[in-house]
This record gives structure tokens, C-alpha cells and sequence, in this order.
């Protein structure tokens, strides 16, 4: 017999219609048991499409209180990440929530303490570690066949969430969300090159600006420079106004050749070996999504299996912690205008 984790979504807009709801209501270890936003219609909404059955919440305390959950999914603005997965935890149900992980390292700290109080799961959505690509890219680094890595250059840009989130304005409110483009997309990048290369960052410096929407309080542009413990150096950038198309790569440099990831549809992983001097095209995996329009990353899928003991977890709260404080210690360096370092 399969096991099943018992589900709730909290906070219903973009993220959770476009990845978390479909990965979890098409995982046969996972089912839906209710939907909580301020906003119920887009509660309702949800639960019409994915989980008919499911409860309707206007107040998360209120279904915590319930009990209805063992686990939460949380889709909110970042001020609200800690808190509301704090309760959670505290009320017995492990947790996913959204990236960036919290707002400062602090909250982090508490989140992670709660979780270890609790005895339960908590994870954070660094979905890039489950792309078909860079999966692919995780395997042939770790292989060895192109040697150590030398540099790194890493890149995720797009429009911005007014293109893909038009409802969700907290996104471009200092009060609400606490960073831009660094956490919205660089975090993702800051996650990644950790994953992918297994090194930890010593020291940053760099800038962050506000290049194009002068009326928002948030960063849309983000470039930093990045020396890791042992050397090696590179670059992490981040952006809301790539116009027309996106910017999502990854470039490896290494001792041997170097491997080119770009998150296209379709697009294989590249490798371009020194000696012999020759080029290998690696495919992906196959998504692991089932449904019409997945992402290919069966995040919420990931996490029920996890919290039911069938895989480990794909970015525990530790890890979410670490990349957080790499985006930190970008924002502190661009505003002292310093090389900044980071304690491991």
C-alpha cells in the first residue's frame, strides 16, 4: 500500500497554482487535505481544480488548531515564512516553505530550532536543485571526468513578478518581501553553485540596485563576485529586467574542460573536454512531473516522500540557511561598498 501524507497549502497565489498544488495533487504520497488564504475564492479556486474534497480556510492558526494537516506547504510574502512555519512546526507538521528561506539569519535559527523541538521535517523550495538539467550537471561534475572546478558563473533572470505574478504586489514592497531580484531569484543561484560544486563561499563583494522601477523599495538588479574556501572564484547575478526572454545558466569552468547548463526547454547539458578536445551532450533525466505544464521538478512529490521516510530531503532548512546568508552577505557588501566574509 502507498503512504500518504496528509497536505495543506498555505498561501494560494502564483507559486502554489503553478507548482506546489499540481506536484502534490498528481503524488500518489501525498494527499491534499486543505487550502488556507486570506483571499478564499483563490482557496476555492485550487481546491475546484486540484482537491474537491479539501477544506477552506481563511486563517492558518484556525486549520492548525484543526488539526487536519501532518505537513504544510507555505506560499507566502517572505516576512511571513518564519512565523507562520514556526507555528507549524510547533502545532507537529513538518514544513516546506518557499524560498528565500526567511528574512534574516536569526529567523532562520528559530525556524531550524522549532523543527529540531518538534522532531519534524523542514525543507525549503531551492527547487533548481531538482531540474532535470542540473541533476544531469550534479552527476557528470561529481564523476570527475572534467576535474576540479575553477570558476563559476551563474545567472537567473527574467521580467520580473509583474509578468508572472501580476496579483502578488507584496512582491516589490520592502515591508512585505525585505529583498528584490537578490532573494526572488538570486538565492537560487546562490543555492546552486553550493550544490553543484560542493564548495562553501569564504568571501563577496558586490552591488545591488534599483534600475528600472523607481517607485518600488526593493533591488531588481543584483551582480556579485564570489570566492569560495578553497579559491575558486566566480559570479552570481540576478535580475528583474531581462526583457523578451530569460536569462537561467550556469557555467562551470574546470581543470579538464568546462560544462555549460542552460535551463531551455529541451536544452542538453554541454561539456567541453581539453584532451581530447571534444564536446559531449548529456540529456536530462526525464521530468519527474506527471501533469500537463509541470516544471519537471516534483518539489511538493520531494517533500511527502521525504517527510514519510522514502528519500532524504532535497534542501533541508540547513542548507536553505546557508544560501540565505550568501544573499546577506552580498546585500552588506554592496552597502558598505567592502569585501565581505562568511563564517563556516
Amino acid at each position: 500500500m502507498t503512504k500518504s501524507l496528509r497536505v495543506a497549502i498555505i498561501g494560494c497565489g502564483e507559486i502554489a497554482k503553478q507548482l506546489h498544488v499540481p506536484d502534490l495533487a498528481t503524488s500518489p504520497n501525498a494527499d491534499i487535505v486543505a487550502f488556507c488564504d486570506i483571499e478564499t475564492d483563490m482557496a476555492r479556486g485550487l481546491a475546484e481544480t486540484w482537491a474537491p474534497d479539501a477544506r477552506i480556510y481563511k486563517d492558518y492558526k484556525l486549520m492548525l488548531k484543526d488539526g487536519v494537516a501532518e505537513a504544510v506547504v507555505v506560499c507566502l510574502p517572505n516576512k511571513l515564512h518564519a512565523p507562520v512555519s514556526i507555528d507549524a512546526l510547533n502545532a507537529g507538521c513538518h514544513v516546506l516553505v518557499e524560498k528565500p528561506m526567511a528574512t534574516s539569519a536569526a529567523e532562520c535559527d528559530k525556524m531550524l530550532a522549532a523543527a529540531k523541538k518538534a522532531g519534524k521535517q523542514l525543507l525549503v523550495n531551492q527547487c533548481q536543485r531538482l531540474h532535470p538539467a542540473h541533476l544531469k550537471a550534479k552527476e557528470v561534475l561529481d564523476s570527475g571526468i572534467l576535474g576540479k572546478v575553477l570558476h563559476v558563473t551563474a545567472m537567473f533572470g527574467h521580467g520580473g513578478p509583474r509578468e508572472w505574478s501580476p496579483r502578488g504586489t507584496w512582491f516589490w514592497k520592502k515591508s512585505e518581501a525585505r529583498f528584490g531580484a537578490m532573494a526572488d531569484l538570486g538565492v537560487h543561484k546562490a543555492d546552486l553553485i553550493r550544490y553543484l560544486t560542493g564548495k562553501e563561499v569564504a568571501e563577496v563583494c558586490g552591488f545591488v540596485e534599483n534600475c528600472n522601477n523607481p517607485k518600488d523599495d526593493v533591488d531588481d538588479n543584483m551582480v556579485s563576485a564570489i570566492r569560495f574556501t578553497d579559491g575558486t572564484v566566480g559570479t552570481l547575478a540576478a535580475s528583474w529586467t531581462v526583457y523578451g526572454e530569460s536569462a537561467d545558466f550556469i557555467s562551470l569552468h574546470c581543470a579538464k574542460g568546462s560544462l555549460r547548463v542552460r535551463l531551455w526547454p529541451g536544452e542538453p547539458v554541454i561539456a567541453h573536454l581539453q584532451h581530447p578536445q571534444c564536446e559531449i551532450s548529456f540529456e536530462p533525466p526525464e521530468p519527474r512531473g506527471d501533469y500537463a505544464g509541470s516544471w519537471g521538478l516534483d518539489a511538493g512529490g520531494s517533500f511527502a516522500r521525504a517527510c514519510l521516510g522514502l528519500e532524504p530531503p532535497f534542501c533541508p532548512g540547513e542548507e536553505g540557511k546557508k544560501s540565505l546568508e550568501l544573499i546577506l552577505a552580498i546585500e552588506k557588501a554592496a552597502q558598505t561598498r567592502k569585501t565581505v566574509s562568511l563564517k563556516h
